[in-house]
């Protein structure tokens, strides 16, 4: 088979791929929750802000960047603002994501590795699961990992050859979109494009088209925030201090993250044993900062286990083995090698995207078996009534969730009903706001996108009791406990935010009635 015609029937079996498991999660839209099921708002009360014209940050304090609430928002609207939207999001910018991953991939590795790397790309956007956990404890919760180790795994392929302008940009741009996802992402970028600039022929071009890149994208999207950076600003700074106070650096070390990164050192060390000196120190430098940042990304994310970044760095050390032959060594010792490469690539690529493909078509089919929207158990909304929210998988995240969760939702909900307009917004004070996209009113501005106490906000620095409140004429708080089957790290969160506003809503606010799960209050 020529090169040319290889190359032809892997952009073949990639488009038919990418067809098929874009087609998949279109069809699952948003799947049956079992796992971190109130998490769903931060997305669905995120974009629904940014289609009623709020911009993040400024209008609404966030922990991430604005991307997110976009890529989000883009969905939404595709599916008329029905919860099925965060799936179109996921099939829309994963199929946009696997295409400039092939594309980078193509000019780099062999046909068939170039393939497999943008197939990895799409069904780790695509997969109905919170990544470290079961794929079959279905959630939408925290997609934006996610995403930042597709972008990640760009730079990665991107930064494996002396690559010229187009690849520079290309990393310039995925630079800058981390930095917008979700900023620890963007700082992880950082040991790529200082290894892809160092191993550069030409570091001062390389450089230029860096910046251009990412300043083309970042002017963007700095235009879409008014160019009010200042308000962005505080938010990290927020999140910085909030989330120092709760990091664990020894979740870098845990037992299973070591086994999932032993393959990679084992395939390192087999490629760099018979690799040219310089071939050998760039995959060397590449497998030690993969190793690096899925360690620190590991215990800076909400993830148990897991690390997508070496399946990309896995395919570029392989290529190099499969792609070269060794003239020094007997053909059956070559043939051996590279069987060995093979099989540990495979150790690193294919479990994760098992994972992934497994947790796809097993929502896909629980998606066929779904009960229809006027079953009694669910949320007494047009919107509410499309999800599905399971009684939570596992235990161990302690967090609120199923049958609960509904009726905690539906008390809000009938609570705000009996006491405000039918255009009125509210502002809830908890982790998450699902009111006013469920009740499809315009929101207030203020709130937090995901109000995680000592994560995205401390009491050392936080939004002024002016932007938390903004301009609602209603808050509705959470009460937590044990009857309700709630969490205590629920009410952890809750409890930081009553610390540091609690003051200011009893001095601006009145109560108009309080029920089982909610309080609701109006400004004076």
């Amino acid at each position: 088979m020529t090169a040319s015609s290889a190359r032809t029937r892997a952009d073949a079996f990639f488009l038919g791929g990418l067809a098929a498991i874009c087609g998949l999660a279109v069809a699952v839209g948003m799947a049956p929750l079992r796992l971190f099921e109130h998490d769903t708002f931060f997305a669905l009360d995120g974009a629904f802000r940014v289609l009623r014209g709020q911009v993040p940050h400024r209008d609404f304090s966030s922990a991430w960047g604005p991307m997110i609430f976009l890529m989000d928002a883009a969905g939404l609207a595709l599916s008329g603002l029905r919860p099925a939207g965060i799936g179109y999001a996921n099939a829309l910018w994963g199929a946009l994501a696997a295409l400039w991953a092939y594309g980078i991939a193509r000019t780099r590795l062999t046909s068939g590795l170039a393939c497999a790397a943008g197939i990895y790309t799409l069904l780790l956007i695509v997969a109905p699961f919170a990544l470290g956990y079961s794929p079959l404890a279905f959630s939408h919760a925290m997609a934006y990992n996610r995403y930042g180790f597709a972008l990640l795994g760009i730079i990665l392929l991107e930064s494996s050859d002396r690559s010229g302008r187009a690849g520079a940009i290309s990393s310039g741009a995925s630079w800058a979109l981390l930095a917008f996802l979700k900023i620890s992402y963007g700082v992880m970028a950082l040991p790529f494009l200082l290894i892809g600039w160092g191993c550069s022929d030409a570091r001062r071009q390389r450089l230029l088209w860096l910046c251009t890149g990412a300043g083309v994208v970042t002017l963007l999207l700095a235009c879409y925030l008014r160019f009010d950076l200042g308000d962005m600003l505080h938010d990290l700074a927020a999140a910085a201090s909030g989330r120092s106070r709760t990091w664990r650096p020894g979740d870098m070390l845990n037992p299973v993250s070591i086994a999932e990164g032993l393959p990679l050192v084992l395939l390192a060390a087999v490629v760099c044993a018979r690799s040219p000196r310089t071939i050998c120190l760039r995959l060397g430098a590449l497998a030690l900062a993969t190793l690096a940042v899925s360690g620190i990304l590991l215990s800076t994310n909400h993830q148990a286990k897991s690390l997508p970044l070496t399946g990309f760095a896995a395919l570029i050390l392989a290529d190099d083995a499969v792609a070269r032959r060794d003239s020094a060594a007997e053909p059956g010792v070559d043939l051996f090698r590279k069987l060995a490469v093979l099989v540990l690539m495979g150790l690193c690529v294919v479990p994760l995207a098992l994972e992934n493909a497994t947790a796809l078509v097993a929502a896909a089919v629980v998606e066929e078996r779904r009960l229809p929207a006027s079953v009694p158990g669910r949320l007494v909304s047009e919107r509410g009534a499309l999800m599905d929210f399971e009684p939570v998988m596992s235990r161990l995240t302690s967090e609120t969730g199923g049958p609960g969760y509904v009726d905690a939702l539906n008390d809000g909900l009938d609570l705000i009903r009996r006491h405000t307009e039918p255009d009125a917004g509210t502002l809830a004070m908890d982790m998450f706001d699902p009111f006013n996209y469920l009740l499809d009113r315009r929101p207030p501005r203020g709130g937090f996108a995901a109000a995680a106490y000592n994560y995205a906000f401390s009491d050392a620095v936080h939004p002024s009791a002016s932007q938390f409140f903004g301009d609602t004429r209603y808050m509705i708080v959470r009460k937590y406990g044990a009857a309700a089957q709630d969490y205590e790290i629920e009410a952890y969160h809750l409890r930081g935010l009553e610390r540091i506003y609690g003051p200011a809503l009893r001095e601006n606010f009145r109560l108009v009635e309080e029920s089982a799960h909610w309080s609701l209050w109006e400004r004076r």
